[in-house]
């Protein structure tokens, strides 16, 4: 995640850096760093980040899941972890999910493919 993101997400949050850092469970030097570019933004201050954001404007969506979305097959379905716990429209947040046709192991390499989804996208309309 770039820093402009980082910082534009924590405005659509209505938070203070300070209340940011209580929120993420790290300091006020971080939390700015992160703004500034200093410091790489790790996985886990992105999920917790992306994940408050789509709790917060849940409401302002129509949530559907994903597989109906995008229309997976039952052999893709039965591979991925999304489907296997019914979170269809957190599949962004859950690692193991199997999307164009491939299980994405990774969360570096899984939001590559979630950031061009319109299953992320519907969630995020402003990012």
């Amino acid at each position: 995640m770039e820093s402009v993101k980082f910082a534009q997400i924590r405005q659509l949050l209505d938070k203070s850096q300070s209340e940011l850092a209580k929120l993420l469970c790290v300091s006020l030097p971080t939390i700015r760093s992160y703004e500034q570019g200093w410091r790489d933004i790790p996985a886990h201050a992105e999920r917790h980040l992306l994940f408050v954001l789509s709790m917060k404007t849940a409401h302002l969506r129509n949530i559907n899941y994903c597989w109906k979305i995008k229309q997976c097959p039952s052999s893709w379905r039965k591979q991925c972890t999304a489907w296997l716990y019914e979170a269809g429209n957190y599949c962004w947040f859950i690692n193991g999910t199997y999307c164009q046709g491939e299980n994405q192991m990774t969360w570096g390499k899984k939001i590559t493919v979630c950031q061009q989804c319109e299953v992320f996208l519907s969630t995020f309309p402003d990012l």
